[in-house]
């Protein structure tokens, strides 16, 4: 299990800064969900992709790296590795190619389970393990043979249709468009969690747009319902709701 944040800012920024003092309750949610960091920023045709298999909070190139490195947009991810996948810097999110990155926070079972629906070009991209990156290039997929959102939300319908998971909570930005997916099992959260342990929830305004997964401050943001794929355009951030 896992937790996503991400952001669409109208200026440059760091993500501390866009996401204010509330922040530091996000980072300490890093001590649990402690097998990796990753960040990937929005550089115009080809993403920014900072990851290390550390826990973000006693990290110092984290510290370093989420203060001092700025975009328009971004996702973060603190990886909590599924049963059986190795803790390497392969595995930890976020995944990028060219413009487009992508987190997710769940498991497909089995964890090959999407290997099939992925075209070959893609395929030979993957570099790790995880059911996380096949998800990724299996949307990819989807991308290179409709467009963006259409794609993102065929292959979102398709595994909600076909394939078993706990969760496919996700995000998926490229340099005009973010994407967020709630889609999960209240039932598979982990033991220990209370029963909004899968929510999302965003925050838009003048300023931009962010999201982020629940167990910190999030006063005012607005919740995501279950079953729902939230389309942000981020020029105009005109927003649009699909339902799954």
């Amino acid at each position: 299990m896992c937790r996503l944040l991400g952001f669409s800012a109208k200026t440059q920024t760091t993500i501390p800064a866009f996401i204010g003092k509330e922040f530091a309750e996000f980072l300490e949610l890093s001590e649990v969900h402690n097998d990796s960091w990753g960040i990937a920023l929005d550089g115009g045709d080809q993403t920014q992709l900072i990851k290390k298999p550390q826990t973000a909070k006693k990290s110092v190139e984290f510290s370093q790296a989420i203060n001092s490195e700025s975009g328009q947009g971004g996702l973060l991810h603190f990886r909590w590795a599924s049963p059986g996948l190795p803790v390497t810097q392969q595995n930890a999110h976020p995944f990028s190619i060219g413009d487009v990155s992508f987190i997710h926070n769940g498991a497909l079972s089995p964890y090959e389970t999407l290997l099939d629906s992925i075209s070959e070009d893609l395929l030979k991209l993957r570099t790790g393990d995880t059911d996380s990156e096949l998800f990724f290039l299996y949307l990819l997929t989807q991308i290179n043979e409709l467009g963006f959102i259409p794609g993102v939300v065929k292959g979102i319908q398709e595994i909600k249709a076909d394939f078993k998971y706990s969760s496919i909570n996700s995000m998926i930005l490229n340099s005009e468009f973010f994407i967020v997916v709630s889609e999960h099992d209240p039932v598979n959260k982990p033991d220990w969690a209370d029963d909004v342990y899968y929510e999302l929830r965003y925050r838009l305004d003048d300023n931009g747009f962010a999201v982020a997964s629940s167990g910190w401050n999030q006063e005012g943001w607005q919740l995501l319902n279950n079953h729902e794929i939230l389309i942000v355009n981020r020029d105009t951030l005109k927003t649009e709701i699909v339902k799954l």
